[in-house]
């Protein structure tokens, strides 16, 4: 028998965790307390003067391009891109909230007033905690979307004795071996220097505070034809955090939290519509999980977040679907929306050329707005201010874990034969209420956390008895808990730590029901997870019964993908992210798509994957991620940003654009 120890990291991490315990030349870190807590470099604020990119200036992002203004965004490289008094000019705008991006790794440069080797020792050290990611304003948590096209970047793990940067007067140049980004066979590669210039991290942000800020900002990137990210902690897996040449709108820092009582019932009943009626919560873009939860937990509350806790919850979480332990009991984070306040983009030739605010609801003149931004993805319809969602009184919350490996076993065969059972008993799990976030290595399977709102634990354990009277028939050890919280604010502080970077190149699948209800469903699917598995993959995900979850909360119309909401398992899948060997990185996503990503697509026709935690380069993505919904999503996209001036990889509208090898935003 073992001990059940908290998984300690967002997503794969947490198997990745369990799987490995040293990584090169860093300190992987379980859990260290409160990340606002943890230590962090303390970079030097520098004068925006010091790395405002001159007209033409090509240096600061490592590669020459040509102009081509009719088609394409505009970079540091181009005579296009704003001078050094346009940007000072615009700073004062946004009230000093100009931040010039300075990569987090350059203190590991020799070359640069900002080496210190004490503090790039302190930064690998931290370089897993979220943290260190989400307090600055250009970091990205994925680092395969923070290399240059040329592989250029900043990369905190090379050898610094050796390495140089462009921040500095000398230039120490090292060949090192690296490998271009994706291309359509995947393995084309060249050489780089080890040096550390901004790679796809964004040039600028903007600290906004206000829906001012969002305006100016907006106006500012579509006068200068920028390209333009939206974003909050980094926490994006699919690239949509950052971009080569862009100027970032940064939320992170507001965090305002109201409570108040909410009531739409003139509205709903002008509509035929269910009225909501009680307690909600309006918060500010930059609101993150903990933040939402503590101050919830404050009022005798509860809001919906993912297990997470680092996460923001009004970008792509809640944009995107937003799934979470509760969803059985209460549905997605979209389910929870009751309005949505949006600068949308200007429309040129309207009665609208510039950025406004605007509130979405169900009912109003945006109720399509509302919509899309339900479930319809992150950064593409516009740039949320605030969210408002339905808030619940606390609840008794039953909690449960279950671990079992094949140690001690004769041979693998009878450890697959437990996972199968485990996966034949998730429809009374779920169907119980309860949500169940489970990881599965090569030899091992921990389920953790289980939570089962208003449920008694010993409720909770007759679920879990038909795959624990498997076990035993089977002769596997395993360790299991029951427990009654008080509270699910209880459950979530004995069940749920500080969690950790996903370090992984990854993708994504929908397991329907039917995988584990019809004959033989189980048995095919154990299969293909053993093979990624057998192939030192790792797989993950939770499991939930979301249309129930949607049924209780009386959930309004909105976008997201209906093959979402008929999911018992959202999974998961992917392999370590090599900060060392782009190459080996490059690899494992082809595997992903081609290999493991192909297998689930076979053995589940016509499924789709969740939008953001889905391989980034999924084929067919439209219909992956968004179902039967694309269509309209794309004439609401059409309508509120009419000239594209948000993009996201695999957001609605990205194919109207294409990434060109020399990193720019090009029309398709």
């Amino acid at each position: 028998m073992f001990p059940l120890s908290p998984l300690k990291a967002c997503l794969l991490s947490s198997a990745f965790l369990l799987a490995t315990t040293t990584f090169p030349g860093a300190v992987v870190h379980a859990n260290a307390g409160s990340h606002d807590d943890n230590p962090q470099p303390d970079l030097a604020q520098e004068p925006i003067s010091n790395f405002l990119p001159q007209q033409g200036q090509d240096e600061i992002i490592g590669i020459t391009t040509a102009d081509d203004h009719s088609n394409c965004r505009c970079t540091p490289s181009d005579t296009c891109w704003p001078s050094p008094s346009d940007w000072s000019l615009f700073d004062q705008t946004v009230k000093g909230r100009l931040i010039a991006t300075v990569p987090l790794a350059a203190v590991c440069y020799p070359d640069n007033d900002l080496y210190d080797s004490a503090k790039c020792a302190q930064l690998r050290e931290d370089w897993h905690l979220t943290a260190t990611h989400y307090r600055d304003s250009a970091s990205v948590m994925n680092q395969f979307f923070a290399r240059g096209p040329d592989g250029s970047g900043c990369n905190a793990f090379v050898d610094s004795s050796s390495a140089s940067s462009e921040f500095g007067p000398v230039e120490v140049d090292i060949e090192v071996e690296a490998a271009a980004p994706l291309s359509e066979k995947g393995k084309n590669k060249n050489r780089a220097k080890a040096r550390c210039s901004l790679g796809a991290n964004v040039v600028y942000s903007v600290n906004a505070s206000s829906p001012t800020d969002f305006v100016h900002t907006m106006a500012f990137a579509h006068q200068n034809n920028i390209r333009l990210v939206i974003r909050n902690t980094g926490h994006d897996y699919l690239g949509k955090s950052t971009g080569f040449g862009a100027l970032a709108l940064w939320t992170h820092h507001m965090k305002d939290i109201e409570f108040l009582d909410f009531d739409n019932t003139h509205d709903a009943e002008q509509h035929g519509s269910v009225a909501y009626k009680g307690k909600a919560a309006r918060l500010g873009a930059g609101v993150q999980v903990s933040d939402a939860f503590a101050a919830a937990k404050a009022q005798g509350l509860v809001l919906h977040g993912g297990n997470c806790k680092s996460v923001g919850v009004v970008g792509g979480y809640t944009q995107g679907g937003g799934h979470s332990v509760l969803s059985s009991a209460f549905g997605l984070g979209a389910d929870q929306v009751l309005e949505w306040e949006v600068v949308i983009p200007p429309s040129p030739g309207t009665a609208h050329p510039e950025p406004r605010l605007v509130t979405a609801t169900p009912f109003n003149e945006h109720e399509d707005l509302y919509w899309a931004l339900s479930g319809g993805g992150g950064g593409t319809f516009g740039a949320v201010v605030s969210v408002t969602v339905k808030a619940v009184e606390d609840f008794e919350t039953a909690g449960a874990t279950l671990m079992f490996s094949a140690a001690g076993l004769e041979d693998r065969k009878t450890f697959l034969k437990g996972v199968q059972a485990w996966l034949e008993a998730l429809p009374e799990i779920v169907d119980l209420g309860a949500g169940a976030i489970w990881f599965l290595l090569k030899d091992v399977l921990a389920v953790s956390p289980v939570m089962a709102p208003r449920v008694k634990a010993r409720e909770l354990e007759e679920a879990f008895k038909p795959v624990l009277e498997k076990l035993d028939g089977l002769g596997i050890p395993y360790a299991s808990s029951f427990t009654d919280f008080p509270s699910f604010h209880d459950a979530v502080a004995a069940m749920v730590a500080q969690l950790n970077v996903t370090d992984a190149n990854m993708g994504g699948r929908l397991i329907p029901r039917s995988s584990v209800t019809e004959k033989e469903g189980a048995e095919k699917l154990t299969d293909a997870l053993d093979a990624i598995i057998s192939a030192d993959g790792i797989v993950s995900g939770i499991s939930v019964n979301i249309e129930r979850g949607q049924k209780l909360s009386k959930a309004y119309p909105n976008s997201v993908n209906p093959l979402l909401e008929s999911a018992i398992h959202i999974g998961v899948f992917g392999f370590p992210y090599n900060h060392l060997d782009f190459a080996a990185n490059i690899e494992a996503q082809e595997k992903i798509t081609n290999v493991f990503g192909a297998a689930l697509e076979k053995l589940t026709p016509g499924g789709g994957a969740y939008l953001n935690e889905g391989d980034p380069h999924q084929p067919d993505w439209q219909t992956t991620f968004y179902g039967e919904n694309y269509e309209r999503l794309l004439v609401i996209k059409n309508k509120y940003d009419p000239e594209g001036l948000l993009y996201a990889l695999t957001a609605v509208g990205s194919e109207q654009w294409v990434e060109k090898e020399d990193g720019r935003l090009c029309r398709a």
